[in-house]
């Protein structure tokens, strides 16, 4: 379940504490590293487990890391380092994501846009539109890209102007899966100045905190009217959204990560080392592992939940510290082998690389 929220990288290094450009953290990616990472991405694939394990399955491995391979270059392309020949690699990844990265989505029906056939999942449909969404903020995307980023943003608008919270899977709804959609929405109405899309971008994001201010938290998974069936707030779900609501960097976006932080994350070693780790469930809750949390560690530590939580606190002004920390913890515990061949872990390099670099796309010049 939480399909999205999987960022598995094993998590803890050295205590670096001064902030620097991504480009000259011990870990960021490289030139080569990233056209490592992309050769496997398009060629092979990422394949549907975590961490190579054939007990976690994960089968929208394709789409994140198309996705955020593509939110990588994009950002490189922000911060005035584009990679060689990035249009070309831009384009090669929207194109997986609007063939093979689908097929996980396609039994739960489709629908048509600019002649794409596309899976009618908010997950889906929220991940391409960020892919549209960044190659528009970059410069990267020409008449036909333009044209697909405007008919789905119109489309997603119209569908969640019929029923704000929409399924992932089936009739099955996790509030977080819809953060993607919402930062999308809130791009295309800022870089295409389009009200539609911005209002429908705000209404969601609001639903959101709305059910982040229930006396129980943000609930896992709700019903169509919103009503919670799984309202015990987890770790993954919280960084997730939080990680994508300050992508597009709306307000809204801190609920969720002063949530993470407060109720999840913790420093367990004090102050005797920067090290910070999260919890898939509350203090006090001691749930059980599984596909969104990925592997937990003696305390209920979370793999999941402490890797998207370097993005999350990225994107926070008032949280380098925990994301410094965050980072350090990754380190430790051995995500460097992982970035030394990232096409023997692709999803994990993908989304740690992401978490490492991303900044808001609205606030970069």
């Amino acid at each position: 379940m939480l399909p999205l929220v999987l960022c598995c990288v094993a998590m803890v290094t050295r205590a670096e504490e001064a902030p620097a450009p991504w480009r000259d953290v011990l870990d960021a990616p490289t030139p080569q590293g990233l056209e490592t990472l992309e050769r496997r991405v398009l060629g092979p694939g990422c394949e549907p487990l975590l961490l190579g394990d054939a007990r976690r399955r994960f089968v929208e491995a394709q789409l994140l890391c198309d996705a955020h391979l593509t939110f990588i270059l994009v950002q490189a392309t922000l911060d005035g380092s584009p990679l060689p020949d990035t249009p070309r690699r831009v384009k090669a990844l929207l194109a997986d994501a609007l063939g093979r990265a689908r097929t996980p989505f396609l039994r739960d029906g489709t629908t048509r846009v600019e002649g794409q056939v596309l899976p009618v999942s908010i997950l889906y449909r929220g991940q391409l539109l960020l892919m549209l969404a960044g190659m528009s903020r970059a410069g990267l995307a020409d008449a036909r890209d333009t044209a697909l980023f405007d008919a789905l943003a119109a489309q997603l608008a119209e569908s969640l102007s019929r029923q704000l919270l929409l399924p992932t899977f089936g009739r099955t709804i996790w509030p977080c899966d819809s953060a993607p959609a919402a930062a999308g929405l809130l791009l295309h109405g800022r870089l295409r100045d389009n009200d539609t899309s911005r209002d429908l971008g705000e209404k969601l994001a609001a639903r959101l905190v709305e059910l982040a201010s229930l006396p129980t938290g943000f609930p896992t998974k709700v019903d169509a009217r919103g009503r919670p069936l799984e309202s015990t707030p987890r770790g993954t779900a919280l960084a997730w959204t939080g990680a994508f609501l300050g992508l597009a960097a709306h307000p809204a976006a801190a609920t969720f990560t002063r949530a993470l932080v407060k109720t999840h994350c913790d420093r367990p070693a004090g102050d005797l080392l920067p090290l910070a780790a999260c919890r898939e469930w509350p203090r006090g809750v001691h749930g059980r592992e599984d596909a969104a949390s990925g592997p937990l560690h003696p305390g209920g530590y979370s793999v999941g939940a402490s890797a998207l939580a370097i993005a999350a606190t990225h994107l926070s002004a008032e949280h380098t510290t925990w994301h410094r920390q965050l980072l350090n913890t990754a380190r430790e515990m051995g995500i460097q082998p992982m970035l030394q061949k990232p096409d023997k872990h692709p999803l994990e390099a993908t989304l740690f690389w992401w978490g490492l670099t991303t900044r808001e796309w609205s606030s970069v010049q």
